[in-house]
């Protein structure tokens, strides 16, 4: 009598499709070097915050100098928390979901909300402050760990749908991170304070891999201890976020009307901000997304595919420092022309080669170009609007980025299967240099090239606060100097 073929059980299906990570040998020799590379990047940080004499620069009497080591730890948990969430949901979506129409929702879940959220976030600190807002996203990342932590236990694909959910929740408030350490440091490093909190993701690179190992193995049920590890780094992001300063930063208090986004829509800065942000984002998320993809259907090893993707994370944070530098050296325009001139060359050798060397190095630049004008981005972002009073306008940023960014990792698979790996970069190719060309445009139409913000430019028009136009002349006279 023949076997029955009866259906497989959530449990054997989850143990199938799910396995732990090996302790010993999970990652080759280069990916080996990329960690310890991680580690070095991050000693400069100690040099960089010693710097940092200044005085108190909150309500609470907590030095700058003592807030900017917090604001980078929370950076670390929200990136080890988004690595570790979007590693292992497609797995168990696959694993869980009733029918293979339904396997992609849980990601796709973390996506949409956190989208929608970024802008409500942006709200929400306008007129709570960022502590509130903050302490309120990590409480979603420590209620969703939990919650992914049961479903994935118990099979259930609602619950793990409602987890993935919440966590997506928290992904809204942890790009905050870098305008709060903008919006209490010194007007005169305000986009130094800003590329500095971004040595976070170094460390999430760095200590994620052995975090995800220690976690696979750490329940009996796969993936288990890995939602378990969202819980606890939610709670760490909690305890940092209840240490933040409860007002918006810059001095001011939180009834001080935040700019309104139709009163920046047409200001020349915030235009060239939104360009840079959702052009670089869109480019960097979709070279991502095909990477491992490609590396599959070449035939290259899953093993050469995590190195490329390690790499690709170092070249993300490990410039921060430098590319601060660079912007106060050159200013926002040149910044932004070196970082679009490296990520189109990682884009222009994923159109020669698509050997193993070749994509790693592609990912690598497409990440280092990113860290750049994501710096750069910001810092045009900061100098359109006073200090502390950029919630909403930080808000609608972040969510457009998000917004665009997830469209093009939606279209990353069908895209690799109609062109081919060479295919996608040439078009990554092609939207770097229309961001540029329209960059450089927006520049040389608005003057805006080389010159600071002047009280009567559309920064500072219709603040109603002298006190904040200084601010914001200061900041951008240092950046264009």
């Amino acid at each position: 009598m023949p076997k029955s073929r009866g259906r497989t059980s959530g449990k054997a299906r989850t143990a199938t499709l799910i396995r732990p990570l090996p302790v010993s040998g999970w990652a080759p020799l280069p990916a080996r070097v990329a960690g310890y590379f991680c580690i070095v990047a991050i000693l400069p940080l100690s040099a960089q915050l010693s710097q940092w004499n200044c005085g108190s620069m909150t309500h609470h009497a907590s030095s700058f100098r003592n807030l900017l080591p917090r604001l980078i730890a929370a950076q670390a948990c929200y990136y080890m928390i988004v690595s570790i969430d979007l590693t292992l949901t497609g797995l168990v979506g696959m694993s869980l979901a009733p029918t293979p129409m339904l396997m992609t929702l849980p990601l796709s879940l973390i996506v949409v909300v956190g989208t929608a959220c970024s802008f409500i976030a942006g709200h929400a600190a306008a007129r709570f402050g960022y502590r509130p807002v903050m302490m309120a996203g990590s409480l979603t990342a420590v209620v969703g760990g939990v919650l992914s932590a049961v479903a994935v236990a118990s099979q259930s694909f609602t619950l793990f749908c409602l987890g993935t959910a919440l966590t997506g929740g928290y992904r809204a408030v942890g790009g905050f991170l870098r305008f709060v350490a903008a919006e209490f440091a010194p007007p005169a490093r305000r986009e130094r304070a800003l590329a500095l909190v971004m040595y976070g993701g170094i460390i999430a690179a760095a200590l994620g891999p052995f975090a995800a190992v220690a976690a696979s193995k750490a329940a009996e049920q796969p993936f288990v201890g890995s939602c378990v590890l969202i819980a606890i780094l939610g709670v760490g992001a909690l305890c940092l976020a209840s240490s933040m300063p409860p007002s918006t930063g810059g001095g001011m208090e939180i009834n001080d009307p935040a700019i309104k986004i139709r009163d920046r829509a047409g200001n020349p800065r915030f235009q060239q901000a939104v360009l840079v942000l959702t052009g670089s984002g869109l480019v960097m998320t979709l070279v991502m997304a095909t990477g491992p993809l490609a590396n599959h259907h070449v035939g290259h090893s899953p093993a050469l595919g995590a190195t490329m993707i390690q790499w690709h994370l170092i070249g993300m944070f490990a410039p921060s420092a430098l590319s601060a530098l660079f912007l106060k050296k050159f200013g926002v325009f040149k910044t932004n022309v070196a970082g679009g001139f490296i990520m189109a060359s990682g884009c222009a050798l994923g159109i020669i080669t698509h050997s193993g060397w070749a994509m790693t190095v592609t990912l690598a630049l497409v990440g280092v170009g990113w860290n750049i004008l994501f710096v750069a981005g910001s810092a045009l972002l900061l100098q359109s609007y006073p200090q502390g009073r950029g919630a909403k306008l930080q808000g609608f940023t972040d969510g457009a980025t998000a917004a665009i960014s997830a469209a093009g990792s939606f279209a990353a698979a069908g895209l690799l299967q109609l062109l081919g790996w060479g295919g996608v970069n040439a078009l990554a190719l092609t939207t770097t240099a229309a961001m540029l060309a329209v960059l450089a445009w927006l520049t040389i139409r608005t003057g805006s090239r080389r010159s600071p913000v002047h009280p009567s430019s559309p920064v500072a028009a219709g603040t109603g606060d002298q006190a904040a136009v200084d601010r914001s002349e200061g900041a951008a006279a240092g950046m264009s100097s």
